[in-house]
């Protein structure tokens, strides 16, 4: 860094204290620009909060998130494609019917009861797995894409302004001492 940059960021550090401890006023932000950096910071706490919830309501047991989540992460490390399924609780009751109907046999009315229940269930899970993979592709990765791309630059614009705002205010304040 040139010794003009270092002047420069020591000058913003000084305004910046100045503004915080002492009497400096800084430049006022007009009103909109306050109001929609309200809504952008509304909009970053809404989006983590919806993945979150959106996450809880596709995968509900805790226990299997934080398993599925780690075998993804396992299988990352390793390069591995492996891309394994939450197990739909239907699902496992539908096979664990299917199961023990066929054990029960084709001649026990039961048996034939609990295979067709066990299919019907079985279904189920599939159409909740299309229902994760539309949810999924619809909504999360629209939603990963405003907070990873969207949001991270609306936010730097913002680090800059308010650097920027803070050379401005220091310049002028040299300025004004200087007219004394």
């Amino acid at each position: 860094m040139s010794l003009a940059g270092f002047k420069k960021q020591i000058n913003k550090a000084n305004q910046y204290v100045s503004e915080k401890i002492g009497n400096v006023k800084g430049t006022e932000l007009d009103d909109d620009f306050v109001e929609m950096e309200k809504k952008i910071d509304a909009m970053g706490k809404m989006v983590d909060e919806l993945m979150a919830r959106t996450h809880e309501l596709l995968q509900p047991n805790p226990a299997s998130r934080a398993k599925l989540s780690a075998v993804k992460s396992i299988s990352k490390l390793r390069g591995q494609a492996n891309h394994m399924l939450y197990p739909q609780p239907e699902g496992q009751l539908g096979e664990c019917m299917v199961k023990y109907g066929k054990e029960l046999g084709e001649d026990s009315l039961f048996g034939q009861g609990l295979v067709e229940t066990g299919e019907s269930y079985k279904q189920m899970a599939e159409v909740k797995y299309s229902m994760e993979d539309a949810v999924k592709q619809n909504f999360i990765e629209p939603l990963l894409h405003l907070q990873n791309k969207d949001l991270k630059e609306v936010n730097h614009h913002r680090k800059k302004l308010q650097g920027r705002r803070l050379d401005y205010d220091c310049k002028r304040r040299k300025q004004e001492k200087g007219r004394r």
